[in-house]
């Protein structure tokens, strides 16, 4: 008896504690879809079935008469912003108060390879927005665009040759190589050649980055 008491006592503990925030939106009359305990509106996106990007534009086109709309990722309330307006006042007046993302959850200590354009904040992101710009002038992406035509065209060829000879080709995968090329071209002023090398080390190592293990989904 005791032993099913203190199971429903952990069951129920563990239950407060997975929605202890899912009152969030609710209180403040923002709608928003009913969440998971410990998962909130991103079980998809943690089970690597939709991306980030994906969940959003789901979520936008979900409600197309609210100006905004709540969201949880695990526990953390979020917002997905419709509103042109408010968009607007979030990019320009306000920007001080917003730019800070919220992706890194420790403010000193920041993993080296989360030190990107995509991942920091704060005083690091302008740092290094400044020392990206340089990179993308006009005369820049000029240079870059010869780069990008190049594997165009083998990619053109190879989609081309699969035609004339029956083959079906994997549109994901062959996608994915021509973007490591002109990545490899472009960022590194590497000639990584992935649309003709199937062995191709960059394509597998970038293969190997959005194909994570189990553990790895957990530890994420």
């Amino acid at each position: 008896m005791i032993t099913v008491i203190i199971a429903i006592i952990t069951i129920l503990s563990l239950y407060v504690y997975g929605t202890r925030t899912y009152k969030y939106w609710e209180q403040r009359g923002i709608k928003h879809d009913k969440p998971i305990p410990f998962l909130g509106n991103n079980a998809r996106n943690f089970l690597m079935l939709l991306s980030p990007t994906e969940i959003t534009v789901e979520m936008y086109w979900k409600y197309p008469n609210e100006k905004v709309i709540g969201f949880y990722r695990a526990f953390r309330p979020e917002l997905v912003v419709r509103d042109p307006e408010i968009v607007k006042r979030v990019l320009t007046t306000d920007f001080i108060h917003f730019y800070p993302r919220g992706i890194n959850s420790h403010k000193k200590v920041i993993e080296p390879m989360l030190r990107n354009l995509f991942h920091v904040d704060g005083d690091v992101w302008r740092l290094l927005r400044q020392r990206m710009t340089p990179a993308f002038t006009s005369g820049k992406l000029k240079a870059m665009f010869p780069l990008i035509v190049e594997r165009a065209e083998k990619l053109q060829t190879r989609v081309l040759d699969a035609a004339s000879s029956g083959r079906i080709l994997d549109a994901r995968e062959l996608l994915a190589r021509y973007t490591t090329d002109f990545i490899g071209a472009c960022g590194f002023g590497l000639q990584t050649d992935s649309l003709n090398d199937e062995n191709s080390a960059f394509r597998q190592l970038g293969a190997k980055m959005f194909s994570p293990t189990a553990m790895q989904l957990i530890i994420g």
